[in-house]
């Protein structure tokens, strides 16, 4: 009778064990077929699985690792779509100079104009040039950022003398344009630990934003301040602000407020963040609303 019971028992068990495998088994045919269709393009699906065994936690963890596959995938995808338009961009700003340049030369070679023309084509050329480098540039830090090769020298430097020199390269324009320029530097020196090309880089693409989207409102504020161990420099200007929804993303790479302004392909303020924070610095958005816009960068000081 006890040897009845036990082959009867045994039975069962080998039975439970067998069963056993072959679920296990299926839900491991489930995992692959949907592992299959997520690399097919179903970024979507999900395992489902409703034991808390070890198939049932592999199968969570697979999950994750599926949505992480797919917010890449996206991303990449977003970033290869915009890199595409930012670079057809950036050749359109770059032949429409150069297209100039060429037409008003060939005219002063061909003797097509007047003697009193010829100063205002050889100026005109001029300028058209100086707006094909900028746009070269552009390109070109755009390459060196996303190939993440921007190579940095830091060397104590006075931030006030540095940020004074930039200022004097914009003057032209900012009395050509009958902007107010509002500064508050100190006269002393106020040192921080930078690479000076990047750093002076950092404030042309600053000033040049301003400039540029900050227009309408004829200002331009600089000022350099100590703030608890740290160097702050605010560029401001009083044109129309930048919307809510934008300023989470205003630093974005190949971000743009506005997609009909194509010139500087929407990476000038991105790259000036990335050599900030390279840097040991930080760039952010103190206040944006029509009439008061500030950015600011700030640097520990260097003693």
């Amino acid at each position: 009778m006890i040897d009845s019971i036990l082959l009867i028992l045994l039975l069962l068990l080998l039975s439970f064990l067998m069963l056993k495998q072959y679920t296990d088994h299926q839900r491991l045919r489930d995992m692959i077929l949907v592992l299959q269709s997520i690399l097919d393009g179903q970024k979507k699906r999900q395992i489902f699985s409703q034991k808390d065994d070890e198939l049932g936690r592999l199968a969570f963890e697979i999950n994750r690792l599926a949505a992480l596959y797919g917010t890449v995938q996206e991303q990449y995808e977003k970033e290869r779509v915009t890199k595409k338009q930012l670079i057809s961009n950036l050749s359109h700003d770059v032949r429409t100079p150069l297209v100039s340049v060429i037409g008003y030369l060939e005219a002063i070679v061909q003797n097509r104009i007047s003697s009193n023309q010829k100063d205002d084509y050889i100026n005109t050329a001029y300028q058209k040039a100086k707006q094909l480098k900028e746009q070269v540039n552009q390109l070109f830090e755009f390459v060196q950022s996303d190939a993440n090769e921007m190579i940095l020298s830091e060397r104590k430097v006075d931030a006030c003398e540095i940020t004074r020199k930039t200022l004097i390269d914009f003057l032209p324009l900012i009395e050509n344009e009958h902007i107010v320029l509002d500064t508050s530097i100190p006269d002393d020196e106020i040192s921080i630990l930078v690479d000076v090309n990047s750093f002076v880089r950092i404030l042309q693409n600053l000033i040049k934003n301003t400039l540029t989207h900050g227009a309408k409102g004829k200002y331009l504020g600089v000022s350099i301040t100590r703030e608890a161990g740290n160097v702050c420099i605010d560029i401001a200007d009083k044109g129309q602000g930048i919307a809510q929804e934008h300023l989470p993303f205003v630093f974005e790479r190949l971000y743009k407020v506005d997609s009909a302004r194509s010139r500087g392909g929407g990476i000038g303020l991105a790259v000036a963040k990335e050599l900030s924070n390279k840097m040991n610095g930080s760039l952010e958005i103190l206040r944006s609303i029509p009439g008061d816009t500030v950015f600011r960068i700030t640097f520990p000081e260097a003693k």
